[in-house]
Order: structure tokens, then C-alpha cells, then sequence
């Protein structure tokens, strides 16, 4: 028998292929996965991490750094990886090394819609936030935490980048409401959300289940989860609370001046069930404050201003509304040379990189490229730079290799000339630290160098240069080189435009697909779950509940005198009642409750975990929300009732069928009390 973990993973597998399919899935360096790899292989030991890690010395850089943030002024500055790898252990480093790639490659991209600056920055304060609250915590590795709130949304970058057409439609659709309402215009354009690509990615690198597992069920907790669960009971679970905490705190830091104060508030009420004092609450929240910026240093993303927590809270409560310091939507900023956006600067938006898509159709008849100079000789860059702008080049500089690698991360160059020996970082070891990553795979590369020996050449073509010229530069070779380069950037960016072209097909005929997938298992009129999908969740859940011996309620929910409204109102009030008795019952059941429209004027609600003490309760409040929902539209004003049946499983039902039917009889018989009843089936009479 399969399990539902198996499907599942099945699921994971065919998602995680389709958008694979696309070419744009966001992922990780060569270096990165290497790591991650090796992190899986008990053998494995610091060095041989190490070595692999310092063939990327960007990412090498950005270790090292988040070492010495972490653990500031209490230990030994970290100097070298080994050190990093021994101070955050091997597994949490390849966990980190997996994030900061990504962030690295996926600074922008084709969706114009999407605001990649502002991702990052939440997803940052996201990382900050759960690694402080994980201290307090205490049930969930502060490293581990700060990983998984950096990469705990990335299912939405994923999906604006594999359809970015349409998840452009899905931003307008949701206008800037609530996170609730984003996932579920995903799920209506797109038939997936974010959180289902999320853990799906999780699981395809190879991360822990119990995070896969936290981010699908981070946007499902309430209040009363909290309350009710202790946080160490489940490595899932608490990570869950941690993620939906983690939340809260990184809205404060990015969310608008008139929506922080109900996250301050909401994020009060959190601390208070942790039992944590005020001054406690304050200083840890100034924490995350603190880490947030100097994160955003490590890993150049923009930060914001935020007031102190004692400061949000003294707004708060005085109950105006706005709380300031927040840089206002529509604003544009380029960040500061630290990565922050300095106080006075505190009424700007989060800049949006701009959208680079190639069109072959807008290029002039001569290419111009754009062009890094990498040279630690101010004279030849000079002259370099003077010749290569008056044949109308884009020129950038760096001065020594370790720059040229940050500038080229920054600018994306379409083709770099380098001196070979230079400071920091020699050309040969840039070349291939950007070959190593994919948005450099096809890069230009054009090496100066005084020696041209065979041996030396064949070192420099097996760095992957494509060029290579001997000083002093022959200008009129340089300029042919150009040329070419420039051809070739134009038919590469050409057969790009093409390729995107056949994505966007693609993209749309998969979302079509899984829209027809979705339409078969949905009941048009309502939008819930049609007979066949409410089937299969009882059956799976039936199979859960027979191998953990958890208890499983049916219930079965007839709207009363329902034919008496098509009669007398017509068909067109009849699907009016409908579909709002369908909406009264989904905000009345509990999140992993599933309701669906059985048939006619019937519905079926699934209920793992349950017994018959909290039949009543459940039953009890979907009957109330049904009664107490005013009915007004054109075609129908008024209130309708409900009757509900409600059944356990026991050891003598032996199959969901049979199930359905006890609930049926239970049914049957709250119509005979007077309907507007939840009446509970017993072995030997059914009693309301």
C-alpha cells in the first residue's frame, strides 16, 4: 500500500520536473551543490569541504562573514573557511551555501511585476528573525533557522520566474492584500502556490523533511496552534511556529508605516505565549533589527530603517495607527556602499533591479558590449577605457580580481578583459570562479598577458578564457575580437528571445494542464472540493487513521428545504444560496478539515483526528455559520440552515464507504428532529 508520503514525493518529482523543464528554475552555483553533496557523505572532512568551497571565493567571502556576524565580539574573528566550517559545522554550511547562491543568481529577472529587491529584503529580515527567535525558542538550531527563513518563500521566485507572464497577472490579481489571499490567487492562476514549490525544492536539494514540511504548514497556523502545541514536541512543527513568528517580525521591518502597527502588536501577542517579558521582547526584537542590517552588508541587499521595538510599541499603543520610519511604496533608492539605506533616506522604496530581457530586434547594426577592465595599472586601464568608449562601449573597472569578481556580480558584463596576474585574485582563478556559475557559463573572457608560452596558454584555455593577447595590446586585433564577441552576443540573445518564446508556451500549456487537473477535482459553481476529490481525501485519510489508529469524523451537511428555494426563488437564488452557504462552511472548518460539495444541495467534511466530543464542537460551529450568514443578492435575501450527520470511525466500520452511510443514517435523522440540528451516530441509535 502506498503511503501518502510517497505520493507526495511523487508529486514533489513531477513538479519539480516540470518547472525544470522551463530552463529558469532559481538555483544554486556548481560550487554549492558540490557542497551539498558532500555534506550527505559521512566521509567527508572539513578539508576536503574546504577545498571545494574556495573555488568560489565570492561565496568563500560571504561564510566567512556570516561566521564573524553570528558570533561577534564573542570568539576569534574567523579568517579562513576551515574556520567557518568548524565554528557552524559542515551541514549548517552547506545549508547557507545553498541560500547565499541563490540570492547571488537571482538578484532580478523577467517578471516585471515581481519586486526582487523587496523579496530579498523580507526574506533577510525572514532569516534574521528566525534565527534570533530560535535562541529564545530553543527548538530549532539558530543556523538552521536562519537557512530556512532566507529560502522559506523562494517557491515564489521560482514561480515568477518560470511563468512570468502570468505571475504578473497574479500580483495585479492580488493587489497588495494578504499573504493568505496571495496563495490563493497562485493556487487560482497557476494551480499551485508557493509554499507547495517551496517544500518541493526542499526536498529535491536534498534538505531535512521536517523543513519541507514546516513551510507547508507555516501559512496554516493559528493562534491556537501556538497556544495548544508545545514548540519541542516536533522538529516540524516548532520550525512551522518559528517560520510563522519569523513572519511577523520581518513585516515589521517591511511592511508600510499603516499595516506595522498590527504587526507589532500580533507580534507581541506571540511573545506573551513564549512568556516572555517586555524588556526581553524589546531587546530581542532590537536583535533582529541589528542582524538584519548587518546581513544585508554581508550579502548586499538593501535594508530599511525601522524604529526600536520600545518606540513601534509606544505608537502601537497609542492607538493611531502609523507607526513611521518605513520608506513609502513608489519611491525608488539605489542603496548606500554598505548595503543599507542610510535614516534619511528612510522615505524611499525598496529599489527593483531592473528587468534585462535581450531582444535581438532592438540591437543596433553594430553591437556595442558591455565591457569589465580588470587591470591593476591605472595607465593601461586609462587607455583601455579611453579606446573602448569611443567605439562606444559600456566600459566598468576593477582594479584587482577580488573586485572584478564583485563588479561582475554586480553588472553581469558580457565580456571582460583581465590582466593575468593581479592582486587578490588572478585573472585565470576569475575565470574560472564565473565559469563556475551559470549566468557567467558563456561570458567572453579576453586574458593580457606578457608570457605566451605553450604551457601557459594551455593553463589559461583550460581556465576557460576564449581569447588571449600579448602586451602591449595591438588595438586593431582587440577591436576585431570585439566584433566577433559582439556577433556573438547578438545571435546568443537572439536564440534566447526564441527559447523564451517556446518557454512561454510551454508555460502556458502547463498551467493549462494543471488547471484542467485542478478543474476535474473542483466543483465549478462553489470553487470547493467536487465529490471524486472529497472521496480521495477520505480515503487517504482513512488509510492514515488505520495505520496510526487516530481517530477519522465524516460528516454529511444537507442545506434544509432547499428545494422550496428553487422553487420559489428559481434556479438562479438557488446556486446564489449555494455558493454562499459554501463560503459561511470554509471559514467555519478547521484548516486541515476538508470540505467538498458532495452532490445537489449535500457536502462532505473529512475531518483526520477527530472524535465525536469534537464533532460536536466543528458541527456545531459550521451549523451556527450557515444560520447567522445573511444571504443578499438580487436574486435571494434571506438565511438558510443546515442538517448534519456526523459519524466516527470504529473497529466495526470497515471501509469509508460504510463510514459515509453511518453519517448518512445520522444525517437522516437531524432531519427527523426538526432539521437546523448536528445529530452524532452511535452503535446504537443516532442521537442528536
Amino acid at each position: 500500500m502506498r503511503t501518502r508520503d510517497a505520493d507526495v514525493h511523487d508529486g514533489d518529482q513531477s513538479l519539480i520536473a516540470e518547472i525544470r523543464a522551463s530552463g529558469r528554475l532559481p538555483s544554486p552555483t556548481g560550487v554549492a551543490l558540490t557542497i551539498l553533496e558532500l555534506s550527505r557523505d559521512p566521509q567527508t572532512d572539513i578539508d576536503e569541504m574546504a577545498t571545494v568551497l574556495q573555488g568560489d571565493p565570492a561565496l568563500s567571502g560571504q561564510l566567512i562573514k556570516y561566521a564573524n556576524s553570528v558570533a561577534a565580539g564573542n570568539r576569534n574573528p574567523v579568517t579562513t573557511v576551515q574556520d567557518a566550517l568548524v565554528r557552524i559545522g559542515m551541514r549548517v554550511v552547506s545549508q547557507l551555501c545553498l541560500g547565499f547562491s541563490i540570492l547571488t543568481n537571482s538578484r532580478r529577472g523577467q517578471c516585471a511585476a515581481f519586486e526582487y529587491g523587496r523579496f530579498w529584503a523580507h526574506s533577510l529580515a525572514m532569516a534574521s528573525s528566525c534565527q534570533t527567535l530560535a535562541r529564545t525558542m530553543k527548538a530549532v538550531n539558530p543556523d538552521e533557522g536562519f537557512t530556512c527563513g532566507l529560502l522559506a518563500d523562494i517557491g515564489g521566485l521560482a514561480l515568477a520566474a518560470v511563468y512570468p507572464e502570468t505571475y504578473g497577472e497574479v500580483i495585479a490579481k492580488w493587489s497588495q492584500g494578504s499573504r493568505r489571499r496571495l496563495l490563493q490567487c497562485e493556487r487560482q492562476i497557476l494551480g499551485i502556490d508557493r509554499n507547495e514549490v517551496t517544500a518541493a525544492l526542499f526536498r529535491d536539494w536534498g534538505l531535512p523533511e521536517f523543513y519541507a514540511k514546516a513551510v507547508e504548514s507555516k501559512d496554516d497556523t493559528e493562534w491556537a496552534d501556538l497556544e495548544q502545541k508545545a514548540p519541542g514536541r516536533d522538529r516540524g512543527a516548532a520550525l512551522a511556529h518559528l517560520l510563522f513568528a519569523g513572519n511577523l517580525a520581518a513585516e515589521i521591518c517591511t511592511e508600510t508605516a499603516s499595516e506595522r502597527r498590527w504587526r507589532v502588536l500580533d507580534f507581541q501577542n506571540f511573545a506573551r505565549l513564549y512568556h516572555l517579558e517586555d524588556d526581553v521582547f524589546v531587546h530581542m526584537y532590537d536583535e533582529i533589527l541589528e542582524e538584519w542590517e548587518r546581513m544585508g552588508k554581508v550579502l548586499a541587499v538593501v535594508t530599511g530603517q525601522v524604529p526600536s521595538m520600545a518606540a513601534l510599541l509606544k505608537q502601537a499603543r497609542s492607538g493611531d495607527g502609523v507607526i513611521r520610519g518605513r520608506r513609502g511604496r513608489g519611491d525608488e533608492l539605489e542603496p548606500e556602499a554598505g548595503g543599507t539605506v542610510e535614516a534619511a533616506s528612510a522615505g524611499a522604496e525598496f529599489p527593483t533591479p531592473a528587468v534585462d530581457v535581450p531582444d535581438a530586434d532592438d540591437e543596433p547594426e553594430t553591437p556595442t558590449l558591455r565591457i569589465l577592465v580588470a587591470t591593476d595599472c591605472p595607465v593601461h586601464q586609462k587607455i583601455l577605457t579611453r579606446r573602448l568608449e569611443k567605439d562606444g562601449h559600456e566600459i566598468h573597472h576593477a582594479a584587482d580580481g577580488r573586485q572584478a569578481l564583485e563588479v561582475a556580480l554586480r553588472v553581469e558584463p558580457q565580456l571582460i578583459i583581465s590582466d593575468w596576474m593581479m592582486p587578490e585574485l588572478s585573472g585565470l582563478d576569475l575565470c574560472r570562479t564565473l565559469r563556475s556559475t551559470p549566468q557567467f557559463a558563456h561570458i567572453h573572457f579576453i586574458i593580457m598577458t606578457s608570457h605566451d608560452t605553450n604551457e601557459e596558454l594551455v593553463e589559461a584555455f583550460d581556465a576557460g578564457i576564449n581569447y588571449y593577447l600579448i602586451k602591449p595590446l595591438n588595438h586593431t586585433i582587440l577591436r576585431s575580437l570585439l566584433r566577433g564577441a559582439a556577433r556573438e552576443v547578438a545571435n546568443r540573445q537572439e536564440v534566447q528571445r526564441q527559447k523564451e518564446e517556446l518557454r512561454r508556451i510551454n508555460a502556458e500549456v502547463s498551467i493549462a494542464n494543471r488547471m484542467l487537473k485542478t478543474m476535474a477535482l473542483q466543483d465549478q459553481l462553489t470553487e470547493l472540493p467536487n465529490r471524486r476529490a472529497g472521496l480521495e481525501a477520505l480515503d487517504k485519510s482513512w488509510s492514515h487513521a488505520s495505520r496510526t489508529k487516530e481517530p477519522l469524523l465524516v460528516m454529511i451537511m444537507d442545506i434544509d428545504h432547499f428545494k422550496a428555494v428553487n422553487d420559489t426563488w428559481g434556479h438562479d437564488a438557488g446556486d446564489e444560496v449555494l455558493r454562499a452557504t459554501a463560503d459561511a462552511m470554509k471559514g467555519a472548518v478547521r484548516d486541515y478539515d476538508v470540505l467538498c460539495r458532495f452532490g445537489g444541495e449535500e457536502f462532505l467534511v473529512v475531518c483526520p483526528g477527530a472524535s465525536l466530543e469534537v464533532a460536536a464542537t466543528v458541527g456545531n460551529r459550521i451549523r451556527e455559520a450557515v444560520e447567522f450568514n445573511a444571504i443578499d443578492v438580487p436574486e435571494f435575501q434571506g438565511h438558510v440552515t443546515i442538517s448534519i450527520g456526523a459519524a466516527v470511525r470504529a473497529d466495526d466500520v470497515e471501509s469509508p464507504k460504510d463510514l459515509i452511510k453511518l453519517a448518512d443514517e445520522a444525517l437522516y435523522a437531524a432531519k427527523e428532529a426538526g432539521r437546523n440540528k448536528v445529530c452524532l451516530y452511535s452503535p446504537e441509535t443516532a442521537s442528536t
